[in-house]
């Protein structure tokens, strides 16, 4: 006979006796229960020197058939000097290997520095999220280029997106047709804007401009209700004053004229008051 397996839980070793006996092998276990079904010793996982229940194969020409079993079943090979093909149960069976004192107190050391690593990153972390963000400023915007004797000149396309961000507001159509300087509105232009969802922004030659009040300016491709948008005569008194004149017009009998102040302050173009409104 040549012994396969040990454990200090007798439940282990029956467990693999059982399974080799599935198998068609003979096997017996030594310091197994009594006759009368319980454990013959009391050992435990911290007495190495105590006799361990462990099983035996009978017929030598089945121990190399034993082994291949029990290592498909997730058993391992001990190392330990003269045990020889003695094998032990992984933890798929519940049964670990024992710890010395030194052992554990390693365990909980590496524990408590894991530990101390993960609160530290934790702080580090929330220290960063108190931060405040560096906002960066926003760019100038481009000045008036003249003349500067009340001629019409081109819209700066900065003082275009100012003006037209606090007229929309206004706008009850679900869609705004754009013109500046009595042209498309550039493409920077309305990409600048921040419009509500329920209004769509396009260029002006987009849309149909109709006179008649029963059916009114058109989006082309939609056919929906439209505004006509158109932003011209800005007239330059300096590089960061002017005057310009704003249009909503939707039909004949709809429409709004303004006439308003417009001054670039801290770099940004802005509406500082409406100098002339005519409303429908």
């Amino acid at each position: 006979m040549r012994q396969v397996f040990s454990s200090a839980r007798l439940e282990n070793v029956e467990r693999v006796a059982q399974l080799l006996r599935d198998e068609g092998i003979e096997v017996r276990i030594t310091d197994g229960r009594s006759y009368k079904g319980n454990r013959r010793t009391t050992t435990s996982y911290r007495d190495r020197d105590a006799v361990q229940p462990a099983v035996w194969v009978v017929q030598s020409n089945d121990q190399a058939r034993a082994r291949e079993i029990l290592r498909a079943a997730g058993l391992f090979e001990s190392t330990r000097p003269g045990a020889g093909a003695k094998l032990t149960f992984t933890s798929d069976y519940g049964d670990e290997s024992t710890r010395t004192p030194a052992q554990k107190r390693a365990m909980r050391i590496k524990l408590a520095l894991l530990m101390g690593i993960v609160v530290v990153i934790v702080f580090e972390f929330i220290h960063l999220g108190r931060q405040p963000v560096a906002v960066p400023p926003p760019q100038a915007a481009e000045p008036a280029r003249g003349p500067f004797d009340g001629r019409v000149s081109a819209t700066p396309p900065a003082l275009a997106v100012a003006v037209l961000q606090k007229e929309l507001g206004e706008i009850d159509m679900p869609v705004a047709c754009l013109a500046v300087d009595r042209r498309d509105a550039p493409l920077r232009v309305r990409a600048g804007l921040r419009t509500p969802p329920s209004l769509t922004v396009v260029a002006a030659s987009d849309c149909q401009r109709i006179p008649d009040e029963e059916r009114g300016s058109v989006h082309r491709g939609s056919g929906r209700k439209a505004m006509m948008v158109d932003l011209e005569n800005f007239r330059a008194s300096s590089p960061d004053a002017g005057s310009i004149e704003y249009t909503a017009y939707h039909h004949r009998m709809w429409a709004k004229y303004k006439t308003l102040e417009v001054k670039r302050i801290g770099g940004q173009w802005r509406v500082t008051r409406a100098l002339k409104v005519v409303s429908p």
